[in-house]
Parts: structure tokens; C-alpha cells; sequence
């Protein structure tokens, strides 16, 4: 009986324990400047450089989330014989504090010649002002590279996926942010590619996400970033 007592007061004390280290815990993982972080429900990032070990062609860094996943290879198969093209994909979006950090280790440890930068539709916990804030925090992080050249992607409508003629209600917020960034980017003399507007004329392009560009949508952003890079390298 004592024995069942003592048992049950350990197991009661590690609870306890338990609750305050996750307390603990949870609070370390907020910004420095306690600035709101917004986790998705499942958190990704896939970085690949390639070649580490030679010089003889111009690099270039392809930053951006799942769409990027989906033109990269058709980019860099193109650019083969102008270009090493790299990429860092990611989940995180503009308002988090998070990512310009994850980027900046990045470029700690290897230099490009041109980084081409696509936020993407994520972020939407984020408010505008919030992510309006980090298009200058991640245009500094970018001039920090010498002698890198920088090219920003703005983002592709998102439609309803029950009809992919409509655009979901969240495409006012993609409008408002595209204008934040054409703003900012003309301002600073950045060149801009318009991903928006050849999502916006063709649904053709959409799989039945409503997000996500089918094959001849990724052969079309493909295009319009391949020209956009040989034009910034020329």
C-alpha cells in the first residue's frame, strides 16, 4: 500500500514536471521580439544545391514553396548549359520571423549570383501589414550576397476548387499582397515576374486544387523564369 502511494506521487510529481518543461518549452520557441508565430498544420522545407564544387557557371538560388517544387526541374534542365540552378522550397511565408532566418543560414554558407525569390499562398494567418513588414527584412537579407542579383516572383491567384472559372475569396488578400510587393519592388528598381496574370487568364492551367498549376501551368511559369533569369544574367 505504501509502495502504490509512493508510485503514485512520483507519477503525479513527473506530470507535473512534464506540464511545466512543455510550458517552458513552448514559450522559448517565440520570437526574440515576441512577435506572433503561425504554424500550419504540417511545416515543411527541401533545400538542394548543386554543384557545390564548381565555379564555371553563374549560380543561381530558386526560393519559393510547392509550386517552385514543380518548375524547378523543368528550369534547371533548361538552364543546363547557362546556369547551376539550386533551390530552397519552404512552407514558411512572409510575416514569419522564421524564415528570412532560415534563408540567411542558407546563404551564410554558399553564394549565388542570382536568387529568384516566390512567396507562394502560404501565410494566410498572417495579416497583411504583417507580411508587408518582411518584403524589406528579406530584400536586405538578399543584398547582403555581393554581387547577387535578385528577381521577385509575385504570387498566382488561388481558385475555387468546386469551380475553377471563380476565385476563392482568400485571391482579395493574393491582390493586395501583389500590390505590396509591385510597389516595393518598382520602387527599388527589382525586376518583377507576373505569375498572377497568367494565372488569372487561364484556369486551363489549374488542377483541381485551385492552387497548384497542371502541366502546361508549370511549362508556363517555367518560361517566364527561364527568360526573366537569362535576361538578369545577360
Amino acid at each position: 500500500m505504501k509502495f502504490s502511494k509512493s508510485l503514485k506521487f512520483h507519477t503525479s510529481l513527473m506530470l507535473f514536471a512534464g506540464i511545466i518543461f512543455t510550458t517552458v518549452f513552448l514559450q522559448s520557441c517565440k520570437n526574440k521580439d515576441n512577435e506572433k508565430v503561425i504554424r500550419e498544420r504540417i511545416e515543411w522545407s527541401h533545400s538542394w544545391i548543386e554543384p557545390t564544387n564548381k565555379n564555371d557557371l553563374p549560380k543561381v538560388l530558386i526560393i519559393g514553396d510547392s509550386h517552385v517544387e514543380r518548375y524547378y526541374g523543368v528550369v534547371k534542365n533548361a538552364l543546363k548549359d547557362s546556369a547551376y540552378c539550386s533551390k530552397y522550397t519552404s512552407s514558411l511565408s512572409l510575416g514569419d520571423p522564421y524564415l528570412p532566418k532560415t534563408i540567411a543560414l542558407l546563404l551564410e554558407q554558399y553564394h549565388f549570383d542570382l536568387i529568384t525569390f516566390n512567396n507562394g499562398l502560404h501565410g494566410r494567418g498572417y495579416t497583411e501589414s504583417a507580411y508587408q513588414k518582411y518584403i524589406p527584412i528579406m530584400l536586405d537579407l538578399f543584398k547582403k550576397q555581393k554581387d547577387t542579383r535578385l528577381i521577385w516572383v509575385n504570387t498566382t491567384p488561388v481558385r475555387k476548387r468546386e469551380n475553377l472559372d471563380e476565385f476563392a475569396d482568400f485571391n482579395r488578400r493574393v491582390i493586395e499582397r501583389n500590390k505590396m510587393v509591385t510597389d516595393y519592388m518598382n520602387k527599388n528598381h527589382i525586376p518583377l515576374v507576373d505569375f498572377y496574370t497568367i494565372g488569372a487568364k487561364h484556369a486551363d492551367y489549374y488542377s483541381a486544387d485551385g492552387v497548384h498549376f497542371n502541366k502546361q501551368g508549370v511549362q508556363a511559369e517555367a518560361d517566364m523564369l527561364i527568360k526573366a533569369i537569362l535576361k538578369s544574367l545577360k
